[in-house]
């Protein structure tokens, strides 16, 4: 299953909210190396950590990220808008609000070591000018990557793929690499993809799906700060018919950390000697489509689907053989064939031609505006 015109980013210096608190002025320095300015906090008189920062007027987008060592959980309580809305308000974005990283901390579902909130996520919601306030959840801390420019009619945006093991080389991936640009191409997303790196340690071979599992946090911290990092490795551990996981929605951006990048098990994607390259070159657009903020369309159940508006929804009455998940084909005409649909294709149908190669035009929305794109 698949778990899965110059821009700047501009880094801002950001003020201090005061609520209930003084000003520190000790604690104020802002990182702002890398593109990323880590910003100021304070301890509020609720007890929560409490910030601001500023979107200019021509701001675009921007990815406001928690972390916390030792995987320890973190979360956003709220993020208030210039215009005083809280976007992760159940009444004010109630598809956000369930669905982004995060948001759902006071509830019980934090994140482990790593949560965000990617504005837009969708064409509801925008990066409008002015204050924006967060409360957070005892971190070690919270930074934005920003990019601001003129609104983009297209992007680009660099990948930078990895392969480990020995079984396969990097020639073996060419075809499906080429099959991943011509998804994002097609969408007005151009993807400058690098020369694929080879990681020879051994311990790389077989990783955790885990972004939490030391080995797989070593080996995603070898991602480019300013690319999606694709790493192809040879299969999952203690995990079976996983094509691929990204390690959010969105991933991190910007930042060098266990969070940067995803991971594709070629395995997954081969028949003896050979890899499926379309299979693999979907499954690298779909994890990408995560890593970039896209949740998948429809979920399994048939009863959980994404925060854009016009992507098809597959109801789990389209169930035939009553098994309880809905397929590919069962959603045929019901976005079975969008790049982000939970699962792909069955072989049969593959071998038909069938594909899943397609975003919907607010799914292309959120990935022009991504804060990484250029």
């Amino acid at each position: 299953m698949k778990k899965l015109n110059f821009y700047i980013i501009l880094i801002i210096s950001l003020e201090l909210i005061i609520l209930g608190c003084s000003k520190n002025e000790d604690s104020s320095s802002t990182n702002a190396s890398n593109g990323v300015s880590e910003l100021n906090q304070v301890l509020g008189s609720d007890g929560k950590f409490v910030g601001s920062f500023q979107v200019p007027p021509n701001g675009i987008s921007f990815l406001l990220s928690i972390f916390k060592e030792n995987n320890d959980s973190v979360y956003f309580y709220s993020l208030t808008d210039p215009d005083g809305v809280n976007i992760l308000s159940s009444t004010s974005n109630p598809n956000l609000y369930f669905d982004a990283s995060g948001s759902l901390g006071e509830n019980g579902l934090s994140k482990n070591g790593y949560s965000n909130i990617l504005v837009p996520q969708s064409p509801n919601f925008s990066a409008k000018e002015g204050t924006w306030i967060f409360k957070a959840k005892n971190n070690d801390s919270v930074k934005i990557m920003l990019r601001s420019g003129t609104n983009p009619s297209s992007t680009t945006i660099e990948v930078q793929p990895y392969i480990t093991g020995t079984n396969w080389s990097t020639n073996d991936l060419d075809s499906a690499l080429s099959i991943l640009k011509d998804i994002y191409t097609s969408s007005k997303i151009t993807l400058t993809v690098n020369n694929t790196i080879i990681i020879n340690d051994y311990k790389y071979t077989e990783v955790s799906n885990s972004f939490t599992d030391s080995i797989t946090s070593e080996l995603v911290s070898k991602g480019d700060k300013d690319s999606v990092n694709l790493f192809f490795i040879e299969d999952f551990k203690n995990s079976s018919n996983i094509l691929g996981v990204a390690a959010g929605i969105p991933g991190s951006m910007g930042i060098v950390n266990s969070w940067n990048g995803v991971l594709i098990s070629l395995s997954t994607h081969a028949t003896g000697n050979s890899l499926d390259s379309q299979l693999l070159g979907e499954t690298a657009a779909h994890e990408m489509g995560h890593q970039l903020g896209l949740f998948h369309t429809t979920e399994a159940g048939g009863t959980i689907f994404d925060i854009i508006d016009d992507t098809a929804e597959c109801s789990i009455t389209r169930d035939n053989n009553s098994s309880g998940i809905i397929t590919a084909e069962e959603c045929e005409d019901f976005g079975g064939d969008n790049v982000m649909f939970w699962t792909s294709w069955s072989s049969s149908s593959r071998t038909a031609g069938k594909k899943q190669n397609n975003f919907s035009n607010q799914q292309i929305h959120v990935l022009k505006n991504s804060p990484i794109g250029k």
